[in-house]
């Protein structure tokens, strides 16, 4: 009787509980608005791409489906990845998240957010990181510009946007692949850097391709020299990548989106199956048109593995940063 008895009180249990998941699930995504946070300012490339999708996002979830944007600026979208991973683990709270920032940060500093603790949901674009000049530059190869830098014959300054940005990791990984000592010039943006580059401030700049679509065709004439990334863009042929001219370095600028890993899988399943619908959707493909050269979906599952696959370098970049600051 005592075992019958308790059979039925854990029978009784479990329905219970499953009585008060169930609402939420089945409720899930119309009986609220869905946050999709991003980490950085309203008006930057990461908050437009996120603008443009967010109306075809919904509309592949459900009819009842509501997006809102919200912003959360600060540290490398650090405080944008904490936020999400402290909300509910219910899918209202969805990440647009930045690499190599989320998972290079970590890395180099305390960071109030853990980046294993993601469940990607899918990669949006992947944007070329560059390494811009100005059309008059002497130098014409990445190869060249290493060699003259390790030779003493030129002390080279180079724009980049920070330590955990595209940019700022494409320089380091550079510097210690290649051996050469550039001058690093931070800055808060690519809109800053730009204009140092224009009038002659820095030599030369990192930035992504979305920031210089048509180098030839700005006011002062620029000139991509190198893209590093794994394999030359569609958009760039004629340009070649870090790796043709010698030196191991991919870093790519994607976005994408991302829930905490405690999110339920049939939510996380529904997201990405929204997502891919509206990447596809012929009215957002007209929308984003400025992004049309950069889309480049995965899902979450793929875009996990370009993740882990850059682990390696990363930490040992990190290492190196650590060791240098040490020392000094």
């Amino acid at each position: 009787m005592a075992i019958a008895f308790h059979r039925g009180a854990l029978r009784a249990a479990i329905l219970t509980v499953a009585g008060f998941c169930s609402p939420a699930l089945a409720a899930w995504p119309g009986d609220k608005p869905i946050e999709l946070v991003v980490g950085f300012a309203a008006g930057g490339e990461t908050d437009v791409l996120a603008r443009t999708l967010a109306p075809y996002l919904q509309k592949h979830l459900s009819g009842a489906a509501n997006l809102i944007i919200v912003n959360k600026p600060g540290a490398s979208g650090a405080i944008a990845n904490a936020y999400v991973q402290r909300a509910a683990k219910d899918g209202y709270t969805v990440a647009m998240v930045n690499t190599p920032p989320m998972n290079f940060m970590p890395l180099v500093q305390s960071t109030p957010y853990d980046p294993d603790k993601f469940a990607l949901i899918g990669r949006v674009v992947s944007d070329p990181t560059l390494l811009v000049v100005r059309a008059d530059s002497p130098y014409t190869s990445l190869k060249d510009l290493v060699a003259a830098v390790k030779a003493g014959r030129a002390n080279v300054s180079i724009g980049q946007n920070g330590l955990g940005s595209n940019g700022g990791v494409a320089l380091s990984i550079l510097t210690q692949e290649s051996g050469a000592a550039f001058t690093e010039v931070p800055f808060t943006g690519t809109g800053q850097s730009k204009i140092a580059l224009i009038g002659g401030h820095v030599d030369m700049i990192f930035s992504s391709h979305t920031a210089v679509p048509n180098p030839a065709a700005e006011q002062t004439k620029l000139r991509v020299l190198a893209q590093f990334v794994d394999k030359r863009a569609p958009m760039l042929p004629d340009v070649p990548t870090a790796k043709e001219e010698g030196f191991d370095v991919v870093v790519p600028s994607d976005r994408g989106l991302a829930v905490d890993k405690d999110v339920p899988p049939e939510i996380r399943d529904r997201l990405q199956a929204a997502l891919e619908a509206a990447l596809k959707d012929p009215e957002f493909l007209v929308a984003a048109q400025s992004f049309s050269a950069i889309l480049a979906y995965k899902p979450g599952s793929a875009w996990q593995q370009d993740i882990d696959a850059a682990k390696a370098p990363l930490a040992k970049l990190a290492a190196s940063l650590k060791q240098r600051a040490a020392g000094r």
